[in-house]
Protein backbone atom coordinates (compact mmCIF):
# COMPACT_ATOMS: atom_id res chain seq x y z
CA UNK A 1 0.00 0.00 0.00
CA UNK A 2 1.03 3.39 -0.98
CA UNK A 3 2.06 6.01 1.88
CA UNK A 4 1.77 9.05 0.53
CA UNK A 5 2.29 12.05 3.06
CA UNK A 6 5.96 10.12 3.40
CA UNK A 7 7.52 12.62 1.28
CA UNK A 8 10.85 12.22 -1.04
CA UNK A 9 13.18 14.72 -2.53
CA UNK A 10 14.13 12.70 -5.70
CA UNK A 11 16.57 16.14 -6.85
CA UNK A 12 18.42 16.33 -3.55
CA UNK A 13 21.47 17.78 -4.78
CA UNK A 14 20.09 20.63 -6.47
CA UNK A 15 17.32 20.72 -4.01
CA UNK A 16 18.23 20.81 -0.82
CA UNK A 17 18.73 24.85 -0.17
CA UNK A 18 15.20 25.31 -0.32
CA UNK A 19 13.89 22.99 2.65
CA UNK A 20 16.82 21.46 4.23
CA UNK A 21 18.99 22.52 6.93
CA UNK A 22 23.03 22.37 5.88
CA UNK A 23 24.15 19.36 5.36
CA UNK A 24 21.00 17.46 5.92
CA UNK A 25 18.68 15.59 3.70
CA UNK A 26 14.80 16.41 3.88
CA UNK A 27 12.85 12.68 4.41
CA UNK A 28 9.52 14.18 5.29
CA UNK A 29 7.16 16.91 5.08
CA UNK A 30 3.85 17.67 6.20
CA UNK A 31 1.73 21.13 5.12
CA UNK A 32 -1.64 19.79 7.06
CA UNK A 33 -3.68 21.03 3.88
CA UNK A 34 -5.12 17.12 3.11
CA UNK A 35 -5.80 14.11 5.14
CA UNK A 36 -3.61 12.85 7.06
CA UNK A 37 -2.00 9.62 6.89
CA UNK A 38 -1.13 6.26 8.91
CA UNK A 39 2.18 7.76 10.59
CA UNK A 40 -0.13 10.38 12.67
CA UNK A 41 -1.74 9.12 15.76
CA UNK A 42 -3.22 11.52 18.69
CA UNK A 43 -4.72 13.99 18.19
CA UNK A 44 -4.90 14.80 14.55
CA UNK A 45 -7.31 17.38 13.99
CA UNK A 46 -6.84 19.74 11.21
CA UNK A 47 -8.25 23.55 10.94
CA UNK A 48 -7.58 27.24 8.72
CA UNK A 49 -4.59 29.00 9.74
CA UNK A 50 -6.91 31.72 10.12
CA UNK A 51 -5.61 35.12 10.89
CA UNK A 52 -1.68 33.45 10.71
CA UNK A 53 -1.93 32.96 6.81
CA UNK A 54 0.92 34.17 4.98
CA UNK A 55 3.27 34.55 8.09
CA UNK A 56 6.61 33.60 8.43
CA UNK A 57 10.18 33.49 6.54
CA UNK A 58 11.31 32.78 3.15
CA UNK A 59 10.59 29.32 2.29
CA UNK A 60 8.19 28.55 5.49
CA UNK A 61 5.22 30.87 5.92
CA UNK A 62 1.65 29.44 7.37
CA UNK A 63 -1.25 28.91 4.48
CA UNK A 64 -4.02 26.45 4.18
CA UNK A 65 -4.38 24.22 6.94
CA UNK A 66 -2.78 23.56 10.75
CA UNK A 67 -2.66 20.93 12.88
CA UNK A 68 -4.78 22.30 15.84
CA UNK A 69 -4.98 20.60 19.35
CA UNK A 70 -6.51 22.09 22.09
CA UNK A 71 -7.90 18.70 23.94
CA UNK A 72 -8.23 18.69 27.75
CA UNK A 73 -6.90 17.10 29.65
CA UNK A 74 -3.86 18.01 27.66
CA UNK A 75 -3.25 15.53 25.18
CA UNK A 76 -0.29 14.46 22.42
CA UNK A 77 0.35 14.66 18.61
CA UNK A 78 2.52 11.95 17.46
CA UNK A 79 4.52 11.97 14.46
CA UNK A 80 5.81 8.07 13.96
CA UNK A 81 8.57 7.27 11.03
CA UNK A 82 9.80 4.07 10.08
CA UNK A 83 12.40 2.27 7.75
CA UNK A 84 14.79 5.37 7.99
CA UNK A 85 18.05 4.89 5.72
CA UNK A 86 21.08 5.06 8.05
CA UNK A 87 21.86 8.50 9.66
CA UNK A 88 23.81 10.34 12.64
CA UNK A 89 21.54 13.32 13.06
CA UNK A 90 17.63 14.31 13.03
CA UNK A 91 16.73 18.15 12.86
CA UNK A 92 12.64 18.97 13.12
CA UNK A 93 11.04 22.34 11.88
CA UNK A 94 7.88 23.54 11.81
CA UNK A 95 6.05 26.98 12.19
CA UNK A 96 4.00 27.42 15.61
CA UNK A 97 1.24 28.69 16.62
CA UNK A 98 0.41 29.76 20.58
CA UNK A 99 -3.10 30.44 20.54
CA UNK A 100 -5.29 32.45 23.34
CA UNK A 101 -4.65 32.88 26.90
CA UNK A 102 -1.04 31.06 27.83
CA UNK A 103 -0.02 31.92 31.26
CA UNK A 104 3.45 31.60 30.93
CA UNK A 105 5.54 30.44 34.13
CA UNK A 106 2.44 31.71 36.63
CA UNK A 107 1.51 29.94 39.76
CA UNK A 108 -1.27 31.46 40.77
CA UNK A 109 -4.11 29.20 39.44
CA UNK A 110 -3.53 29.72 36.01
CA UNK A 111 -0.31 28.57 34.69
CA UNK A 112 1.71 26.97 34.06
CA UNK A 113 1.55 26.45 30.29
CA UNK A 114 4.27 24.89 28.18
CA UNK A 115 4.97 23.43 24.95
CA UNK A 116 7.03 20.42 24.37
CA UNK A 117 8.72 18.23 21.45
CA UNK A 118 9.93 14.87 22.57
CA UNK A 119 11.78 12.70 20.33
CA UNK A 120 11.76 8.89 21.16
CA UNK A 121 10.27 9.42 24.50
CA UNK A 122 12.88 12.40 25.51
CA UNK A 123 11.96 15.67 26.12
CA UNK A 124 13.95 18.41 23.54
CA UNK A 125 11.92 21.19 24.16
CA UNK A 126 9.82 22.32 26.97
CA UNK A 127 9.19 25.92 27.65
CA UNK A 128 6.40 28.36 28.89
CA UNK A 129 4.82 30.94 26.41
CA UNK A 130 2.48 33.40 28.12
CA UNK A 131 0.07 36.18 26.19
CA UNK A 132 -2.45 36.42 29.52
CA UNK A 133 -0.57 36.31 32.81
CA UNK A 134 2.75 36.14 34.13
CA UNK A 135 5.65 35.58 31.99
CA UNK A 136 7.26 32.69 29.65
CA UNK A 137 10.60 31.38 29.56
CA UNK A 138 11.60 31.16 26.14
CA UNK A 139 13.34 33.02 24.51
CA UNK A 140 13.05 32.86 20.16
CA UNK A 141 16.55 32.99 18.58
CA UNK A 142 16.95 35.91 15.87
CA UNK A 143 14.05 35.58 12.90
CA UNK A 144 12.30 33.15 15.44
CA UNK A 145 9.44 35.42 16.23
CA UNK A 146 7.34 35.69 13.51
CA UNK A 147 4.04 37.89 14.69
CA UNK A 148 2.70 38.13 18.62
CA UNK A 149 5.38 37.88 21.16
CA UNK A 150 4.75 35.27 23.46
CA UNK A 151 4.90 37.71 26.23
CA UNK A 152 1.49 39.09 27.83
CA UNK A 153 1.27 42.65 26.37
CA UNK A 154 4.94 42.49 24.56
CA UNK A 155 5.41 44.47 21.36
CA UNK A 156 3.88 43.04 18.32
CA UNK A 157 1.21 41.09 20.66
CA UNK A 158 -2.22 40.78 18.21
CA UNK A 159 -5.07 38.37 17.95
CA UNK A 160 -5.12 36.16 14.81
CA UNK A 161 -8.12 33.98 15.09
CA UNK A 162 -9.97 31.89 17.23
CA UNK A 163 -10.74 33.73 20.74
CA UNK A 164 -10.96 37.24 20.08
CA UNK A 165 -10.53 38.10 23.74
CA UNK A 166 -6.92 36.80 23.50
CA UNK A 167 -3.49 37.51 21.49
CA UNK A 168 -1.31 35.10 19.62
CA UNK A 169 2.08 34.19 18.99
CA UNK A 170 3.45 32.63 15.87
CA UNK A 171 7.32 30.99 15.87
CA UNK A 172 9.68 30.06 13.05
CA UNK A 173 10.91 26.79 14.62
CA UNK A 174 13.01 25.54 11.73
CA UNK A 175 15.66 28.13 13.39
CA UNK A 176 15.32 26.69 16.93
CA UNK A 177 18.65 25.14 17.58
CA UNK A 178 17.00 22.69 20.71
CA UNK A 179 15.35 21.09 17.57
CA UNK A 180 18.33 20.89 15.01
CA UNK A 181 21.11 17.98 14.52
CA UNK A 182 19.99 16.27 17.61
CA UNK A 183 21.82 12.67 17.88
CA UNK A 184 19.99 9.63 16.12
CA UNK A 185 20.62 6.56 14.49
CA UNK A 186 17.81 4.41 15.29
CA UNK A 187 15.58 3.24 11.98
CA UNK A 188 12.54 4.61 13.89
CA UNK A 189 11.79 7.32 14.75
CA UNK A 190 8.64 9.09 16.86
CA UNK A 191 7.93 13.17 17.78
CA UNK A 192 5.23 14.08 19.99
CA UNK A 193 4.04 17.46 20.58
CA UNK A 194 2.04 18.26 23.08
CA UNK A 195 1.25 21.00 26.08
CA UNK A 196 1.57 20.42 29.71
CA UNK A 197 1.16 22.77 32.55
CA UNK A 198 -1.35 22.81 35.53
CA UNK A 199 -2.69 25.81 34.17
CA UNK A 200 -3.42 24.54 30.92
CA UNK A 201 -6.75 24.99 30.17
CA UNK A 202 -7.60 24.14 26.61
CA UNK A 203 -10.45 24.84 24.46
CA UNK A 204 -11.28 28.70 23.97
CA UNK A 205 -8.86 29.42 26.23
CA UNK A 206 -5.42 28.09 25.39
CA UNK A 207 -4.46 25.91 22.36
CA UNK A 208 -1.51 25.32 20.00
CA UNK A 209 -1.00 24.70 16.05
CA UNK A 210 2.27 23.80 13.84
CA UNK A 211 2.33 24.15 10.29
CA UNK A 212 5.03 23.03 7.32
CA UNK A 213 6.69 20.61 9.46
CA UNK A 214 10.07 19.37 7.79
CA UNK A 215 11.84 16.35 9.61
CA UNK A 216 15.61 15.77 8.31
CA UNK A 217 18.63 13.59 8.37
CA UNK A 218 22.72 13.71 8.58
CA UNK A 219 23.59 10.30 6.21
CA UNK A 220 26.57 9.82 6.33
CA UNK A 221 27.65 8.85 2.39
CA UNK A 222 28.64 10.60 -0.41
CA UNK A 223 25.99 12.31 -2.53
CA UNK A 224 25.41 9.24 -5.37
CA UNK A 225 25.39 6.83 -2.54
CA UNK A 226 22.88 9.31 -0.58
CA UNK A 227 20.36 9.35 -3.56
CA UNK A 228 20.49 5.53 -3.93
CA UNK A 229 19.82 4.98 -0.50
CA UNK A 230 17.02 7.26 0.09
CA UNK A 231 15.73 6.21 -3.20
CA UNK A 232 15.79 2.29 -2.22
CA UNK A 233 14.13 3.86 1.38
CA UNK A 234 11.40 5.93 -0.77
CA UNK A 235 10.63 2.91 -3.72
CA UNK A 236 10.31 0.63 -0.20
CA UNK A 237 7.66 3.19 1.46
CA UNK A 238 5.38 3.20 -1.33
CA UNK A 239 5.21 -0.42 -1.74
CA UNK A 240 4.12 -0.87 1.93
Amino acid sequence: MSIRPFVFVAAISGAVGATAHAGLFPLYSQSFDAPLGVEWSGVITTTSVQGFAGLGNPGHQFGGSLLYNDVVPAAITTLTLGDLPTHNTVSVGFLLAVIDSWDGLNQQGFGPDFFNVRIDGVTVFSHAFASALGAGDYSAPAGGLIAGSGQMGGAGAANFGWNGAWNDSAFDMHLEPQLQNLAHTSSTLTIDFFATGAGWQGGSDESWGIDDLVVALDVPAPGGVVLAALGAWAAMRRRR
